[in-house]
This record gives structure tokens, C-alpha cells and sequence, in this order.
């Protein structure tokens, strides 16, 4: 599948660039390069938008200085996402165990281990297919930890070693629980960590509001304009739902062009109105970006529970609302009203 292959392609790319030894194989690798490609490395005078300026930075001796070391990958992730036919975005993160070496690149690995460090690099390459061939548009190395700790062999040892490692696991850790958590679009929470977090609020706090949120027609936004223009709709509505509701909130894609809200505590029936209707007015404003030929609109369901409640019945509740709001007059609200069995 083309995805696996330029995630692969990705992997060799920063594998190759983060090296920094052979010069010969970065080159080799500028061929995947438009002529107008953009190249955004970690260092602030890394900004480049030819091939020719990439080239003749790598011919740099700014390359060579500090760069005597060996990449190894530790752990990696990657993701393809396809934006058009012929336009995909590769992003991912892969852990590095640098091995520095204080001697010349032909000798052994072995010989030259004078110090280690670990590093996290986070990429997002954007690849075109042309005539079966494979060019990168746009390339963006990051990495979050600058000062990513590099100490000498034999200072990792015993009690520092243990620590020094410990800490990293669990930030590594930490880092891709939130990842498995999200919407890859969006930012938001999936469908499974929603509800784990609206639970979580609801052994604490008890009831609260419960938003369905549905996209009216959106198969139209794709049909008409592409799914390029669909995936901006989607992160619009992700922006609309973060500024009306705040970060009190759990917030969540569901799937497709379907995102839901808990809100605990005591709002009074008419501030849950008030910011439905905000929803539904700023979604309705983002046609203007579209003009005349699609008029967006947004339909949503609310179920409110003063009273200890279960996420099932609270989302069952609030579907039936909004299954009411679709069949009725889409681009409304309306509060379910008949009392569901938990």
C-alpha cells in the first residue's frame, strides 16, 4: 500500500537527515524533493525553500561539526493521511538512542561510544504522487526536547541510570496515551476516551449537560468541493466547540461528522440554549468561506440530568434529541424530553 510506503520513506528520511555523517546518502535522498520544496529542520537558520539552498546547506561544514554520532531508533510511530488522490500527509514521532563517537565515520561503532543520549524528533512530511513517481513538498523535523540530557556512558549506571531512564519511560509514556486519546484531525478526544473521561466526571460530579452534535448534509461539502475542504469543516467545528464550550468541558469527535459535549455542574437550561445556538450560528458562518452554492448548518440534541446518571442513558437521551432536530427542521436543537430507561 502506498500509506506503508511513505510512512517507510519518512523513517529513512529522518533516519538519514539526523545522522549527519553521510553526506552522500542525505543527498541521495534531496531527489524526493520538488524543486520548490520547503525544509523546516529543528535549528532556528534551518529554514530552506529550493533544492539548491538544501544541497548547499548539507555541502556546509555546519553539518559536519557535532554531528560524530550514530542513530539508532528506540521506539516509532508513524501515520499516513491521505488529503487527495494524490496528496498525503506522513506525521510521526521516533525515539533516538544517539551514540556518539569520538572518532571518524569509518570507525566501528564500538570503538567510538563516548557518550549517549536519547531524543524525541516529531515529523510531518507532505508527499505527491506524479507519474508513479514519489516527491516531498514540505518537510518539518522538530525536536520538543532541545536539551535532551546527553551525559557520558558511564555516568548512566546504578541509581542515575534507573532514574534517568525511569523519567523517560514515562514521558514517552505519557506522551503516547495522549496520542491514543485524540482525534487525529482534530485534537479532540475520540470516541472511546469521551466517554471514559465523561464517566470519570460522572462518579465525581453526578449529572450535567450532554450535547449531540451532527454535521446536516456534509456529504454535500465533499461531493462539492473535496475532501480536503470537508477536513477543514471538521476542524472548524473542533474550533467552535473549544472556544463556546471551554476547556471545563469534554469535548469529542465521535466519527465522521459527529461530535458530542459533557458539561457537569449546575448550568441552567437556558445558558445550555444559549450556547447551542452559538454553536449553530458560528457553523453557520463558516459558509461564507464556501459562498452561496452549500448553506452549512449543524442539528443537536441535549439531554439534561440533575442527578447521578449513567454515560449509556445520557448519550442514548441525547441521540433520540437530536434524531428529532434532524427529521424535524435540521439546523435546530431540541431538548429530549420523554424519560429513557438506564
Amino acid at each position: 500500500m502506498i500509506e506503508k510506503e511513505l510512512c517507510a520513506l519518512t523513517k529513512q528520511l529522518m533516519l538519514t537527515c539526523m545522522g549527519g555523517r553521510n553526506l552522500d546518502k542525505i543527498q541521495e535522498i534531496t531527489g524526493f524533493f520538488t524543486n520548490n520544496a520547503v525544509v523546516i529542520g529543528s535549528r532556528s537558520d534551518e529554514f530552506y525553500t529550493s533544492v539548491e539552498q538544501i544541497e548547499n546547506a548539507l555541502n556546509n561544514d555546519k553539518w559536519k561539526e557535532g554531528r560524530n554520532y550514530i542513530c539508532r531508533p528506540v521506539k516509532e510511530w508513524f501515520q499516513c493521511i491521505p488529503l487527495s488522490e494524490e496528496v498525503f500527509l506522513v506525521c510521526g514521532n521516533i525515539r533516538l538512542e544517539m551514540i556518539f563517537g569520538s572518532g571518524d565515520a569509518g570507525e566501528d561503532a564500538q570503538d567510538c561510544r563516548a557518550g549517549l543520549s536519547e531524543a524525541d524528533v516529531r515529523v510531518s512530511v507532505v508527499w505527491k504522487l506524479e507519474k508513479e513517481q514519489i516527491h516531498a513538498l514540505h518537510i518539518h523535523f522538530s525536536l520538543p526536547e532541545e536539551d535532551f540530557l546527553p551525559c557520558r556512558a558511564e555516568d548512566l549506571t546504578g541509581t542515575a541510570a534507573d532514574e534517568y531512564h525511569g523519567s523517560a519511560d514515562r514521558k514517552e509514556a505519557a506522551y503516547y496515551k495522549k496520542l491514543s486519546e485524540r482525534d487525529l484531525m482534530t485534537g479532540l478526544y475520540n470516541r472511546g476516551s469521551f466517554e471514559k473521561y465523561v464517566k470519570l466526571q460522572l462518579n465525581e460530579v453526578g449529572g450535567g449537560t450532554f450535547y449531540m452534535i451532527d454535521l446536516d448534509d456534509f456529504k454535500a461539502v465533499n461531493d462539492t468541493y473535496g475532501h480536503v475542504a470537508g477536513d477543514r469543516v471538521i476542524t472548524g467545528m473542533a474550533g467552535i466547540l473549544r472556544e463556546v464550550f471551554g476547556e471545563s468541558a469534554v469535548i469529542g469527535r465521535l466519527g465522521g461528522d459527529e461530535f458530542a459535549v459533557f458539561e457537569n455542574g449546575s448550568n441552567s437550561r437556558k445558558e445550555s440554549e444559549e450556547k447551542a445556538r452559538r454553536v449553530m450560528q458560528a457553523y453557520r458562518l463558516m459558509s461564507e468561506k464556501y459562498g452561496s452554492e452549500i448553506l452549512l448548518s449543524c442539528s443537536i440534541g441535549l439531554y439534561r440530568e440533575k442527578g447521578k446518571d449513567t454515560f449509556e442513558n445520557l448519550y442514548s437521551c441525547a441521540d433520540e434529541a437530536l434524531y428529532f432536530s434532524k427529521n424535524s427542521y435540521k439546523g435546530t436543537f431540541h431538548w429530549y424530553y420523554r424519560q429513557c430507561r438506564t
